[in-house]
């Protein structure tokens, strides 16, 4: 049994906070139908890394706190929470990955859309009929989702068009939003696996998962970063900058991809951001603060010869596709350096890119596997390491 409670931080939609109203936000109900208030039993503490997630006892019940940024507003919303579930849907690829890292595959009765699934195993599954597709936004089925009597359904919000949880509240449903993807650092992600095992009672093995992950990770951060640029001195005006464990001036890294003529890249504060400088790389835009950044191609190309390597260009998985969008990429130092990095190693039957599922759970990994991209150790993808080559070199393969 789990049960919430919940509040809005308001901005300017006022509408979106009378839609969650409607389904019980204003208050938390426990098992006996009386109302729970965990108003006066103080707060919950904090996580190691998340931001998002705050778990703990309020009056000696187990509680779970979440925080999502929908749109303008932030929704905090608390559930207690009882029994281990049995039968969950999960429509993001992210909650699908952290039940696979502890063994919970059989505990999924639906998803989304299950083209999108790596795990071989439950797109069978989904092949055969014995896992739901349910759909997600508009197309979302709610009789498929009612016909699979979950015991909560996992969702998310963005504050965009494809959102649905308010469709999913107002049928009475357990429902939780996740928030995991918005954490800005993979410790913080990988942390979420925590709550996945206090939900399903395997607590002991989440928390052992996470401390070995966090002692892995932490490893990988003291390994010293060798990579010396292709030319003496970077061509930049910050070309003295290093990280940590560097005698050498760090490789400059881009992100994003031109559409429609203007740039899209994370902000300096962001997941990706610090991916990159954990791996021993300096992000081009790292002090910009800005959630999302936007750049005309003009602009791009102005600092395009300061670029040693390109990180995640957009949904672009070929040099081919990269030119056919857009022609003058050719002009980034890194693509005339055959230094491009695309996070699809790893894909499913149906093209789903693990990256998005498994590797949630998996951070010193994917700190591993940039580490060497960036640092140009095996001019791409470890052979020794396929498991884990989610990033790639897309000039190799």
């Amino acid at each position: 049994m789990l049960n919430f409670c919940g509040k809005m931080v308001m901005g300017a939609a006022f509408g979106l906070f009378m839609a969650f109203s409607a389904f019980g936000l204003s208050g938390c109900k426990s098992e006996a139908g009386g109302d729970v208030k965990t108003a006066d039993c103080g707060e919950l503490p904090a996580l190691e890394y998340s931001e998002n997630l705050k778990m703990g006892k309020l009056c000696g019940e187990d509680y779970a706190e979440i925080r999502s940024i929908v749109g303008r507003d932030t929704l905090i919303k608390r559930f207690k929470l009882g029994a281990p579930l049995k039968r969950v849907v999960a429509l993001s690829s992210s909650q699908v990955g952290y039940m696979l890292r502890l063994g919970l595959r059989d505990r999924i009765v639906a998803v989304g859309e299950g083209r999108y699934l790596v795990d071989s195993l439950l797109y069978v599954r989904v092949q055969k009929g014995e896992v739901a597709e349910v759909g997600n936004g508009p197309t979302l089925s709610l009789e498929k989702l009612m016909a699979t009597k979950p015991d909560l359904v996992f969702d998310f919000a963005t504050g965009g068009g494809m959102d649905d949880y308010e469709r999913i509240g107002a049928i009475g449903l357990s429902l939780m939003l996740t928030s995991e993807w918005q954490e800005r650092t993979p410790l913080a992600k990988a942390e979420w696996i925590k709550l996945f095992g206090r939900l399903f009672g395997v607590e002991a093995l989440a928390d052992s998962i996470f401390e070995q992950s966090k002692t892995n990770y932490t490893s990988e951060l003291q390994t010293p970063n060798s990579l010396v640029t292709s030319n003496s001195e970077l061509r930049t005006p910050n070309s003295e900058l290093r990280t940590p464990n560097s005698e050498h001036p760090c490789p400059r890294v881009l992100v994003g991809m031109s559409y429609g003529g203007v740039w899209h890249a994370p902000g300096g504060k962001s997941f990706t951001a610090q991916l990159i400088k954990d791996a021993g790389g300096c992000y081009l835009w790292a002090a910009d603060t800005n959630q999302d950044l936007q750049f005309s191609l003009e602009e791009i190309l102005q600092v395009a010869d300061s670029a040693d390597v390109w990180v995640n260009p957009g949904m672009f998985a070929t040099v081919e596709d990269l030119l056919m969008a857009e022609p003058r990429v050719k002009y980034i130092r890194a693509f005339k350096e055959k230094r491009v990095y695309q996070n699809d190693g790893i894909k499913g039957a149906g093209g789903g890119n693990d990256f998005f599922e498994s590797a949630v759970a998996y951070p010193a990994e994917i700190l591993t596997n940039l580490r060497l991209c960036i640092q140009n150790s095996t001019n791409g993808a470890d052979s020794t390491r396929k498991g884990f080559d989610w990033y790639h070199n897309i000039f190799i393969f």
